[in-house]
């Protein structure tokens, strides 16, 4: 079975690894990227950094290719793509995204809120 999106396995491997090591992965994750500019196959890095978590590689491929994994993703995916979420951070605030990422604009949606209280 091929490996999916390189996206998606990320995710997978992130969640494959466990509540406690999610966030560290991610951020490996994101720091391969400019190994991935530079020609090294992403497959190489997500699976080095699924064994530095404590994955073989075994479970890693189980993990990137469990079709009910896969499902979920993409049923959140499709979620989010209907609540307005097209780029990482979005905030949702009692389910209206707000305009856009600065603390100003996040803070000032808060207290708008909690003055209809």
């Amino acid at each position: 079975t091929a490996m999916p999106d390189v996206g998606v396995a990320g995710f997978l491997i992130a969640r494959c690894a466990g509540n406690d090591k999610y966030f560290d992965v991610v951020h490996q994750i994101m720091a391969s990227q400019a190994e991935w500019q530079a020609g090294v196959p992403p497959r190489n890095s997500l699976f080095r950094i699924a064994a530095a978590a404590g994955l073989n590689e075994q479970a890693t491929q189980a993990c990137v290719t469990d079709k009910d994994a896969i499902k979920a993703f993409e049923q959140r995916f499709k979620a989010a793509q209907a609540a307005g979420i097209n780029s990482t951070p979005s905030f949702l605030l009692n389910g209206v995204k707000v305009a856009d990422h600065s603390w100003d604009s996040l803070s000032a949606a808060i207290d708008a809120e909690l003055a209809k209280a």
